[in-house]
């Protein structure tokens, strides 16, 4: 893609109206693009900018640069080297007659770009992914001892990429003189590729092999391509770990289903493999109430019930889903309800069908219907009599015509304890027994739902 000068220069407008901090820091800035390394350059007046640019906006400036280059882009921030020269020209108070030159500092300089979005604390924990998640904190806390290589594998968005950057960026935050780098299969074939051509693989091999640790998403992407790339990441991987830096990969299957030589099989074998799976009912729960929390949104419980039944092998697709409801909420009168859940998970997953099966929200709308209520009721914390019967009646009939757990129904009426649920459906039991009068009413209300 060719972005001359001024395009450049257009894109940085268009970073500096994301918020004021990034106006307010990138006031002296200066920009160019570099398509042979699809490297975005940000030119700062002073190591202050560049310093509060990487650690608090790097991502935030990489959002723009995705959607207006290309997903692949690289962000540098470097301070513009006109200004230090001018800088150093400056009159200075001479307190001796010689000075002393110190030689440059010529080890290459490692600024990660991590996602400061992942990290631990807001990464959810469940069984399907307890090991993964203690494994990489381990990772660390003792970088390059015990758990190295750290290699994680699972399906496309379950959060391999989350706990990879979680890792750097806990590191990072530890000791920021940590060198620290973080790639991917693809990017590492394409710069092997780059620099053969260049004549540079001496400069590619001092950068990859003098780091203290080495962060490789999708290993996958090895088995296409690249034997050169193969041969150099193979040694890499060599030096790296007969220094004890530390090395973590993802990748989307286990090591000996990947379709490589032997050798570097083997070399992802010899550490630590965690797996990750596709999150329970209760981990989903979670992962949506953290998400509406970091979006300071208020979801009902039976809405995020709603999403967490029907997005179920995805943790990427169920933030999306969320996030979908959320605006076309905001578009109608930013009241999220059922209805908006369930064009947002069409809008999302256009295979979707929600007639396949009888659902907590059919039960609760005949039910609703019947007494005079609104669904709302049904999953509110109102306890009149009324209500209250309703909403019993409705999880003992959801138990009866369904397959949910107990779990899942009461996510459904509010968020209540499984135990609660089953209290409910206890009692309404024993009155469909003991009162001939209540049997014929359900009877009736299923009839209904199962019209």
């Amino acid at each position: 893609m060719s972005i001359d000068a001024e395009a450049a220069d257009k894109i940085l407008e268009k970073i500096k109206t994301v918020n004021s901090g990034l106006n307010l820091w990138l006031e002296k800035a200066q920009a160019l693009y570099r398509g042979e390394d699809n490297l975005y350059l940000i030119e700062v007046p002073d190591p202050l900018h560049k310093k509060t640019l990487s650690s608090k906006y790097a991502e935030d400036i990489l959002s723009v640069l995705r959607s207006e280059i290309n997903t692949g882009v690289a962000l540098g921030i470097e301070v513009r080297r006109d200004l230090a020269a001018k800088k150093d020209t400056v009159p200075k108070i001479t307190i001796r007659e010689q000075q002393i030159s110190l030689p440059l500092d010529t080890k290459p300089e490692f600024v990660p770009y991590l996602n400061t979005k992942y990290k631990f604390d807001n990464f959810i924990v469940g069984s399907s992914n307890r090991f993964a998640h203690a494994a990489a904190l381990s990772v660390a806390d003792t970088p390059g001892q015990s758990y190295n290589p750290l290699f994680i594998y699972g399906g496309v968005g379950l959060g391999k990429t989350h706990l990879l950057h979680a890792i750097g960026n806990a590191i990072y935050e530890k000791n920021p003189q940590t060198r620290i780098l973080i790639t991917t299969a693809e990017k590492f074939l394409y710069e092997v590729v780059q620099k053969i051509r260049e004549n540079k693989m001496n400069e590619f091999k001092d950068r990859y092999r003098s780091v203290d640790l080495l962060l490789v998403d999708d290993i996958e992407y090895f088995q296409q391509r690249g034997e050169a790339a193969k041969e150099e990441f193979f040694h890499t991987f060599n030096e790296l770990y007969t220094l004890n830096k530390q090395i973590v990969t993802t990748c989307d299957s286990p090591p000996q289903e990947l379709k490589i030589e032997e050798r570097l099989k083997s070399r992802f074998e010899a550490g630590i493999v965690a797996d990750i799976q596709a999150p329970d009912f209760e981990t989903r729960v979670a992962i949506l109430k953290q998400k509406a929390r970091e979006n300071n949104k208020f979801v009902p419980d039976n809405v995020i019930g709603y999403i967490a039944e029907h997005i179920e092998n995805n943790v990427r697709s169920l933030g999306s889903t969320l996030l979908t409801t959320i605006a076309m909420a905001a578009h109608i009168n930013d009241e999220i309800t059922l209805d908006i859940a369930k064009q947002a998970i069409k809008t999302s997953n256009p295979h979707f069908e929600t007639a396949k099966k009888i659902g907590i929200d059919l039960i609760q709308k005949v039910v609703a219907d019947y007494f005079g209520l609104k669904v709302q009721d049904l999953s509110s914390k109102k306890r009149p009599e009324n209500i209250a019967k309703a909403r019993q009646i409705a999880m003992y009939i959801t138990r009866n015509l369904t397959e949910y757990s107990l779990v899942q129904i009461g996510q459904y009426f509010g968020g209540k304890d499984h135990t609660t649920v089953m209290h409910a459906i206890n009692k309404i039991e024993k009155l469909v027994k003991e009162d001939e009068k209540f049997k014929p009413m359900i009877d009736e209300l299923i009839i209904r739902i199962r019209k």
